[in-house]
């Protein structure tokens, strides 16, 4: 792979490209493990795979044509240039997402959304990860860009681990280096919430409610104590799973 890419990307894309790819075998290893936990009844032919995808119409180097097949030496469709001086084939791999609920003292730092979707709506930093950083620095950037709070990304703890249509779901959490806090361009308001001040009925999406529930009732702080447990974390991991034409959550607790 690199050896092909010589002349456009450099050595640290090419090691970027393929940590995503192992990334990607591991997702696929989970869909596996997560598939024959669901009941009996539910046919494996009638779970969708998270990663299925039609890929491009046109080819994202020559713009040629693309036609669906699977290619010699792959075991799934995907989309492959028509010309045959190019053949480039397209691979349709999920994105990363990284998110961190950052704490001060006894309190959680939210923001409200200033940018669809669920605009006006409440919820953790989070984005999409660059090249170039590990998830626990992505975390701590998206907090400061959205947040204008810092975290320390050695102090980030892997809360949670979602594995939703396209995308894969990394989310820490973290104390902040001191109080302070200021919207970023995607925030309109940014605020430290207790427990009981949550705006619950306002939070943006499912995963942020996930996340959240998880880290009052099991990880972050005790419930009811206010104090941070002395035992490790483990990471709540969930997969979205499309069965019989609705959604499905599973919960997944692999080597727990």
């Amino acid at each position: 792979l690199c050896n092909q890419a010589q002349g456009n990307l450099t050595m640290r894309r090419c090691t970027s490209l393929l940590l995503l790819m192992a990334l990607v075998d591991s997702a696929a290893a989970r869909y596996a493990f997560v598939a024959s936990r669901l009941p009996s009844a539910i046919p494996s032919s009638r779970v969708s795979s998270i990663a299925s995808t039609t890929g491009p119409k046109f080819c994202e180097r020559c713009g040629s044509p693309t036609t669906t097949r699977v290619p010699e030496g792959d075991e799934r469709e995907r989309a492959c240039c028509t010309n045959s001086d190019c053949g480039h084939i397209a691979y349709q791999n999920p994105k990363v997402v990284v998110a961190c609920v950052p704490t001060w003292e006894d309190r959680i730092l939210l923001c409200e959304r200033a940018i669809p979707p669920c605009e006006g709506k409440w919820g953790y930093p989070q984005g999409f990860l660059e090249l170039g950083e590990t998830s626990r620095e992505g975390a701590a950037r998206e907090t400061m860009e959205e947040a204008g709070a810092q975290v320390n990304p050695a102090d980030a703890t892997l809360l949670a681990v979602y594995d939703l249509p396209g995308q894969v779901q990394m989310v820490y959490t973290a104390p902040m280096t001191s109080g302070a806090y200021s919207a970023g361009m995607e925030s309109s308001e940014v605020g430290l919430f207790g427990w009981d001040q949550i705006p619950w009925e306002e939070l943006a999406f499912p995963t942020v409610n996930w996340a959240l529930e998880y880290a009052r009732d099991f990880a972050c702080i005790a419930a009811g104590e206010n104090k941070r447990p002395t035992g490790p974390i483990i990471p709540q991991q969930r997969t979205k799973l499309y069965v019989d034409g609705n959604w499905k959550v599973v919960d997944d607790f692999v080597g727990h």
